[in-house]
């Protein structure tokens, strides 16, 4: 069971990374457009329906931004767990926490073997 929630974690940390590969990606994505919406309203160069566009698409990344941050978040609750909150009222127990729980049963086990 150790295994196979070290094999857990391990998968999820990795679609983590994915995700904040991606967020990255679409922070710096975020930063050029924002620069490029204030230099066109200070000095515009473009028509006034491209400026909308790339208002549109500002808002677009914030929330794409937004979900991949979400995503994050829970797949850290899920690894890291929680202590209890008002969003988590009974806390939330992650795989570390399951890992270190069984690695403690374990010595017990091997305690109480020897003992027998």
């Amino acid at each position: 069971m150790i295994e196979d929630l070290c094999f857990k974690r391990f998968k999820i940390l990795e679609i983590r990374e994915e995700i904040r590969q991606e967020y990255d990606n679409l922070k710096s994505k975020l930063f050029v457009l924002e620069a490029q919406i204030k230099s066109q309203k200070e000095k515009p160069t473009m028509e006034k329906g491209e400026i909308a566009r790339l208002d549109d698409q500002k808002v677009l990344l914030d929330r794409d931004i937004e979900r991949l941050l979400g995503q994050m978040k829970s797949l850290d609750l899920e690894v890291i767990g929680s202590k209890p909150t008002e969003e988590y009222r009974d806390g939330v127990q992650g795989i570390n926490a399951q890992i270190d729980s069984l690695q403690e049963l374990k010595g017990m086990l091997k305690s109480y073997t020897k003992g027998l």
